[in-house]
């Protein structure tokens, strides 16, 4: 094999391999992969809240918006950095509200619009859920979309090798050429 064969084949199996990589740590351990998104959310806050800060000083407090965003930012960054699994449990539960409201109100609305009640009921129960057991519903997000991306990198990886295997096979001698 050429050098420049084994750097085609690596540039060939690289974005794969690592959303394959990526989808198994998703799947193997939901846990971290979510506290590791909060954590990097929290830093993410905590930047923006130095930056705010730092507008704010400079700008001699000219605006209440900056100081607030600044310490609000700051304060929603270090709470993530000291709590990251509360992240999930937290938007768990505001979906879960959010659905089951939008569950009652489906139910509500379910005779005087002739729509099914099924679906409302199924919304509602949904939200329900979530409400209930936002970790176990998060882990089990979390862990569907590292069954995602394991199934992208697979399906890349799958069409990269075989348009590969097309380019590098022979012209079929049977064709005659009208040029």
């Amino acid at each position: 094999m050429k050098k420049n064969d084994i750097l085609d084949w690596l540039k060939l199996l690289a974005t794969p391999a690592l959303l394959v990589v990526l989808g198994l740590i998703l799947l193997i351990h939901p846990d971290s992969a979510s506290a590791l998104a909060a954590q990097i959310l929290g830093w993410m806050l905590l930047a923006a809240g130095v930056g705010f800060g730092v507008s704010a000083i400079a700008g001699h407090f000219g605006t209440l918006g900056k100081v607030l965003s600044a310490i609000g930012c700051f304060a929603v960054g270090l709470w993530l950095l000291r709590n990251p699994l509360l992240l999930a449990a937290g938007l768990g539960r505001l979906v879960g509200i959010l659905l089951a409201v939008r569950g009652v109100r489906d139910l509500l609305d379910a005779s005087r619009l002739h729509f099914g009640i099924l679906p409302a009921i199924i919304t509602l129960l949904l939200g329900v859920v979530l409400i209930a057991l936002p970790m176990t519903t998060s882990r089990v997000v979390i862990s569907l979309c590292g069954l995602l991306v394991v199934a992208v990198g697979i399906a890349i990886l799958i069409e990269r090798v075989k348009n590969r295997r097309r380019l590098n096979e022979p012209d079929d001698p049977n064709i005659i050429d009208a040029l």
